[in-house]
Parts: C-alpha cells; structure tokens; sequence
C-alpha cells in the first residue's frame, strides 16, 4: 500500500508547477479576489484526483490488453477480464485470502482512495451539497473509469464500482459533521454567483 501512496504523492508533485501555472493564468484572468485558504484546499483536491486517475489509467498486464475499440469489444463479449457479477472479487479476496496488503489495497484502498471525492465536491462547490448529486458524482467517476479501463487493457469490474463508490458517498458523509463541527468550512464552497471562481 506504501508503494500507492508513494506513487500518488510523486505524481501529485510532478503535476503541481503545472496546476499553479494554470490555477494563477485562471486567477489574472478573472481578475477577483481569491480566498488563500479555499485556494489550498482545491489544490490538494485537484491534485489528489489527478494522481489518482492517473494510477487508475496506467495500463495493466493482462495479456488481453486492448489496443482499440474492436479489442475492447472483444474482452466485453468474453468477459477477459470483466467481472459483472457483484461481490465476486470482494468475496474470493476475502474467502482466498492472500497477502493482507493484496487484501488491503484491493478492498479497503478502493475505498479510501475515493473518500476526498465525495468530501471535497460539497466542500469546494454549492452545487454539490445534495445528497442526490453527490450520489450521482460518486457513482458517475468509478463508472467513466471502469469504462475507460476497457480500452487500455486493464481489469473491469463492478466490485470496483460498488467499492469506489462506497469511498464517495462516506466522503460525503464526512463532510455533514465536517461542516457542523469546524467554523468556516461551510465559506470553502462557491457557487455562481460568487465573485471567486
């Protein structure tokens, strides 16, 4: 598990130049006046999802891997590596075993790992502070990755969605008691109206 934090904070850092470069030209243009503490927050937040959908995305090693949408078509119809069925790979981790690290990374980091998520949309944006949209964003980003994973040969499958999901929706969870309980965090999130942008 080490070695995913560690390949996430690499990749967070490499992109972070990037992200202020972009962020400050985004910020000269709009011309208004930016709050510094909710300008820290969207940057660990943008960049933590950067490095994770850039690990989600790096390509596999199955031998199936799929070079193009007649390959992805393929794997789909044999299901190669495509598990549609719920709690089948939850159940042989935890029936099977195997390294606990496997066992944590697998399950628990699956669901971890989409915690900030479903934290930081109603954190950062009015818009998200529903319970119907947060639920929808937190099943609408495991789904486009599981999607995507089928074009670039890597392992498709639903208990990653349940469990991604899961990890987002206790994001949003955390983020009712989050708000209540430390003064400020509510003035974080913008909406249209608002001169920060």
């Amino acid at each position: 598990m080490s070695l995913y934090i560690w390949d996430l904070l690499h990749i967070m850092i490499w992109f972070l130049p990037l992200y202020c470069v972009g962020r400050v030209f985004w910020v000269w243009t709009r011309g208004s006046e930016k709050n510094p503490v909710r300008e820290f927050v969207l940057a660990v937040f943008l960049l933590f999802m950067f490095g994770l959908l850039n690990l989600t995305f790096q390509n596999g090693l199955e031998p199936w891997r799929a070079a193009n949408p007649a390959h992805a078509w393929i794997r789909w119809k044999q299901r190669l590596g495509v598990n549609l069925t719920p709690f089948r790979t939850i159940r042989n981790y935890l029936k099977y075993g195997g390294s606990a690290d496997a066992i944590w990374v697998n399950i628990a980091g699956n669901i971890v790992m989409f915690v900030p998520w479903g934290f930081g949309l109603p954190l950062l944006w009015r818009r998200y502070q529903s319970f119907f949209k947060v639920m929808l964003m937190c099943l609408a980003l495991p789904f486009f990755i599981e999607f995507c994973q089928l074009f670039i040969g890597r392992s498709v499958d639903i208990d990653d969605i349940i469990l991604n999901f899961t990890g987002g929706m206790l994001g949003g969870l955390l983020y009712l008691p989050a708000v209540m309980f430390v003064p400020g965090l509510k003035r974080l999130a913008i909406g249209k109206r608002d001169q920060i942008k």
